[in-house]
């Protein structure tokens, strides 16, 4: 009998190990195999092609931008992908407005979890999340649009809007005042945690100029998650 319940304290022991161990070691070693074949491959083979039919449009962002937040229906989020404690890795942010200057609504779309920056006290920020909260009214931006979209008449509705990827902040932004009240803000509670911490120089640049491989990534994800796969097929199959 003793031995057989040593036997048996074993196994459990060796199941429990498996669990507590192995099983964290192994989906480690599957997650990256299950996330290749979630979403549209077919859009994911197709990125480059859609990033070099891109065009650089001036957008100016409309007066009313607080109005039609207060709306509703302007800010949208999704995620992505998670990991196996259902934290978020990456997820979409999206801004949508009417923009009077082409008679078209427009969503400009950031993929939050693609790159970050250190700002003081060894804080970390997602950069796209905070280019995000970066936009207010007057700001005009340079963004990438796909040509073939933007030829496409049924894109520019409140239900289909044009979607659009930040290229450069050309004018209007606030990251200077943001800056001084961010310092001095620190200077009365250093080391807090807030939303709008001080930006440095590197930050600055990187909110100001989104790199082309950024960008990239962030159209990946777009025609891999939020582009439905009928649309994606309508579009470019035939290429």
């Amino acid at each position: 009998m003793m031995g057989s319940s040593k036997g048996n304290w074993g196994r459990y022991g060796l199941q429990a190990f498996g669990i507590s161990v192995l099983g964290p070691l192994l989906f480690q070693v599957i997650e990256p195999i299950i996330e290749h074949f979630e979403g549209n491959r077919d859009a994911v083979a197709y990125t480059k092609t859609y990033v070099s039919q891109w065009d650089s449009i001036r957008l100016v962002l409309p007066n009313n931008l607080f109005e039609q937040t207060l709306q509703g229906g302007t800010n949208r989020n999704k995620i992505l992908i998670e990991n196996k404690k259902k934290k978020i890795r990456i997820s979409a942010g999206i801004k949508k407005y009417y923009i009077p200057q082409y008679r078209k609504y427009f969503e400009l779309i950031w993929i939050r979890g693609i790159d970050e920056f250190v700002g003081h006290y060894g804080r970390h920020y997602d950069a796209a999340g905070v280019q995000n909260g970066l936009m207010r009214a007057g700001m005009v931006l340079s963004v990438y649009v796909n040509r073939k979209q933007w030829k496409d008449k049924s894109y520019g509705t409140k239900e289909k809007p044009m979607p659009v990827f930040l290229h450069r902040i050309i004018s209007g932004d606030n990251i200077e005042e943001r800056n001084k009240f961010a310092l001095w803000r620190d200077s009365l509670q250093p080391g807090g945690r807030f939303v709008d911490s001080y930006l440095p120089p590197e930050a600055v640049q990187r909110m100001r100029n989104t790199p082309d491989s950024v960008n990239y990534k962030f159209a990946e994800y777009y025609l891999r998650y939020l582009l439905p796969e009928d649309e994606f097929e309508r579009l470019f199959e035939e290429e």
